[in-house]
């Protein structure tokens, strides 16, 4: 399995987005919640969720990734964060006008809880499809190793030359953008 893209049919099929054959359905092997989407690479220990959530009342059109980002860090139990990029935009889905932020950044975090000597370095990039017509929020969250301590649960499963390679800002960033930019919903009852 590798870089070549695969369309992933999520939700049942009422949403889908293209993501490289690395990504192994999580779903095949533990259980996912009915909300969630996720997909990861073992081997670089690099993840995708996507989450359909209720609006927040507190989250402004223009900082909805920001917000979802600042809830990753405080659900994970980051150390620290730091914002690198955040952009919005309106993107046509459908017959539908929806809100779409993206925005990354660094969060210092333990895998699977891990103490904070143990904790890896790893680029949040998020992405916030608001549809105000549902008033839903579908979250696109891509996670990227940029560092992974030698003692972290995760280590012995990540392979340093690939991580090397999938993992660097720039092509993490393009496999992002691609799953973000073919993102699609193609049965708007999933939401009810």
């Amino acid at each position: 399995m590798g870089d070549e893209p695969v369309v992933r049919p999520l939700f049942g099929g009422a949403m889908s987005m293209t993501v490289p054959a690395r990504f192994m359905d999580i779903s095949m092997v533990r259980q996912v919640p009915n909300n969630q989407e996720v997909f990861a690479d073992a081997s670089t220990d690099q993840s995708f969720i996507i989450e359909i959530l209720e609006l927040p009342p507190d989250a402004p059109d223009a900082e909805a990734a920001r917000f979802h980002f600042d809830v990753i860090a405080s659900e994970g139990g980051a150390l620290s964060t730091e914002v690198e990029t955040e952009t919005q935009q309106r993107v046509v889905m459908g017959d539908n006008n929806v809100q779409r932020t993206v925005m990354w950044g660094l969060q210092q975090v333990g895998k699977h809880r891990d103490r904070a000597d143990r904790a890896n370095s790893v680029r949040v990039h998020v992405a916030c499809f608001r549809a105000h017509n549902v008033s839903a929020d579908i979250v696109v969250s891509f996670n990227s190793p940029v560092f992974i301590s030698e003692q972290s649960a995760v280590a012995p499963n990540v392979d340093a030359q690939r991580m090397a390679h999938y993992n660097a800002p720039e092509q993490a960033l393009a496999v992002f953008t691609q799953a973000i930019d073919t993102l699609q919903i193609n049965d708007w009852s999933l939401f009810g």
